[in-house]
């Protein structure tokens, strides 16, 4: 497929999500340009997202080439691409995916099933400094959204009380001594989550962390100081965004 200029294959399959969507209306899971089956969610844009290809093919790509004995842990699971991607790598042996909001675990649930990826535990809490609850404001039309931030929401947003872990309960999980990347998409809330995870022992296997950067909500130089604190040393920017971008960190 990636034969095709990446605005092609955007047009061709935003052109398949309008058929699905409005002339076939589609009930059963569809496949994605990133060649995995999505319960159809049309009225929400982060499936949208998932099905034309907004994301890009970096991180899928960088995925789908980890060659060495790895778990996953997917870090705002949504509804599950990038842990359906994993899971489809023979040498990732596990992933944890965290999404804290009920409706959307269901569907990553449902998704992981129906492209029958079985080394997947999800939990279903968010991460931040405490353990117990927590309101997630949620935004109505686009789960990717979804954040733990009080201020500058977009429209259309409602509250649910979603449960919260710590440091202290995500060590618990990881016991086998393996290598680890992780994949943060916190909408805001990037910083307190690294702060957990360096509280982790695990954190010496941490290989690679993918993480969505936008500098109104992180201070980044405060988090690449943290970062390097614990052994990483490179901080790779993708996208061209100066204020919203993603990005590569590493120990290499």
């Amino acid at each position: 497929m990636k034969i095709f200029p990446f605005y092609y294959i955007k047009k061709l399959y935003k052109l398949k999500y309008l058929t699905h969507k409005y002339l076939l209306k589609t009930t059963k899971p569809i496949k994605s340009v990133y060649d995995v089956y999505l319960t159809p969610n049309f009225y929400d844009t982060t499936f949208m997202y998932y099905f034309k290809g907004t994301y890009g093919f970096f991180l899928s790509d960088f995925i789908k080439n980890i060659s060495s004995a790895t778990t996953f842990i997917d870090i705002g699971a949504n509804q599950g691409l990038f842990s359906i991607l994993a899971g489809k790598n023979e040498h990732i042996k596990q992933i944890i995916a965290f999404e804290p909001t009920k409706r959307t675990a269901n569907l990553l649930r449902a998704n992981l099933a129906y492209n029958k990826i079985e080394n997947c535990l999800v939990v279903e809490k968010g991460i931040s400094d405490k353990r117990g609850f927590l309101n997630l404001n949620v935004a109505h039309g686009h789960s990717g959204k979804n954040t733990f931030r009080t201020n500058n929401l977009d429209k259309n947003i409602v509250s649910e009380k979603v449960e919260i872990t710590n440091h202290e309960d995500i060590e618990l999980l990881f016991q086998e001594n393996t290598n680890y990347v992780i994949k943060i998409d916190v909408e805001g809330h990037e910083e307190i989550v690294i702060n957990e995870l360096t509280k982790c022992s695990f954190i010496q296997n941490v290989s690679y962390i993918f993480c969505e950067i936008d500098s109104n909500w992180v201070d980044v130089e405060r988090l690449k100081k943290k970062l390097t604190s614990v052994g990483f040393t490179t901080f790779k920017k993708i996208g061209k965004g100066s204020i919203h971008y993603d990005m590569l960190i590493s120990k290499n």
